[in-house]
């Protein structure tokens, strides 16, 4: 009896296991709703593609730019190929300057050694007869009539042939006030000098050597500060002098050129 119960309670263990290792059916998983998959898929495209119309907009922007800079660059080359032109148009005119005023400095040595040895023949020994001296009478009006004018006696020259510096105006008005003035007789090159107003002026004058005519030459020209394009003063060929105006403000210095006599300059600025 005992012995059938126990084989009874062995044949359900076994039952019971086999049971529970038995292959259960899953159940299918949920899908997810379709709909809302599709609107994510369409608002992300449409924000790819405003994206790419706002690259392709930059990227052409960016073209149109470059366009501009080359067109800006080839302005600024051709300027700058101009100044470069006019640089070296001027450094030659410079050059012809320099060997012209060299060429009339040897001629002006030249008039002055022939004139020298002139005064020297004239004031040597007369080898000719004198004549014979005539009356003590004819002798006094012949002297009174030879004797030169009072008038025409050589006249020492001005210590200035510029004008005066202006007066100064009211308070509250402009007028011209001079900045310095300088002399010379050959080429030079003034310091660097400052305008605040918007207008100034060089006054210049030429002046000849005593006895000779237009042989003298003078050219001054206004540099701007690191700018090697000048604004022309004077170019005169024998004496003479006049007042220049020229646009300011700024920082300038002049370079004067001159061969074969004395010069003068003022520089005056209005404000």
């Amino acid at each position: 009896m005992r012995f059938a119960l126990l084989i009874a309670l062995v044949l359900l263990a076994r039952l019971s296991f086999a049971q529970t290792n038995a292959p259960t059916a899953t159940a299918p998983a949920p899908t997810p709703p379709k709909p809302a998959s599709s609107a994510k898929l369409s608002h992300a495209a449409a924000t790819a593609a405003e994206l790419q119309k706002t690259v392709d907009q930059l990227t052409q922007s960016n073209r149109d730019l470059l366009d501009l800079l080359k067109k800006q660059q080839a302005v600024l080359e051709d300027i700058q190929f101009d100044r470069r032109l006019q640089s070296r148009q001027i450094e030659s005119l410079e050059g012809r300057l320099e060997d012209t005023l060299f060429e009339n400095g040897k001629l002006q040595k030249q008039i002055a050694k022939l004139e020298e040895d002139a005064a020297v023949r004239s004031s040597g020994p007369q080898l000719t007869t004198p004549a014979p001296s005539p009356p003590a009478t004819t002798n006094v009006a012949d002297a009174s009539t030879n004797a030169p004018p009072a008038d025409t006696a050589d006249k020492p020259p001005p210590d200035t042939y510029l004008p005066a510096p202006d007066t100064e105006g009211a308070p509250g008005t402009k007028s011209w006030h001079r900045l310095f003035t300088l002399k010379g007789n050959d080429t030079r090159q003034t310091d660097l000098f400052h305008v605040d107003g918007r207008t100034w002026r060089v006054l210049w004058h030429n002046q000849d050597p005593p006895k000779l005519q237009n042989t003298s030459a003078l050219f001054i020209n206004a540099f701007p500060k690191d700018d090697t394009i000048p604004q022309k003063v004077c170019s005169k060929l024998g004496s003479g002098g006049d007042a220049t105006e020229l646009q300011g403000p700024g920082n300038y210095y002049l370079k004067v050129e001159a061969s074969g006599g004395s010069w003068e300059l003022a520089v005056e600025d209005f404000r």
